[in-house]
């Protein structure tokens, strides 16, 4: 199955980090635009983006991730 960035997964660690946009862009050196874009799923982060995030919120970057539903015909 497919995996794709889910800014959600992204959005629900950061709030259970108790952490604010602002912090988390901070931490990680990117702008607050792009964390609200990330979390909107406007914009995918890069790799080392993503490992630096996964660091700061004491995550995986497998956590980012969710598996996507394939539809086919039978």
């Amino acid at each position: 199955m497919p995996r794709t960035f889910s800014g959600q997964q992204l959005r629900d660690l950061r709030r259970a980090a108790g952490l604010k946009p602002e912090q988390l862009a901070l931490s990680i050196g990117r702008s607050v635009f792009s964390v609200h874009q990330y979390e909107r799923g406007t914009a995918q982060p890069s790799v080392p983006v993503l490992a630096r995030l996964a660091d700061q919120l004491g995550a995986s970057i497998d956590d980012f991730f969710v598996r996507e539903a394939v539809s086919g015909a039978a």
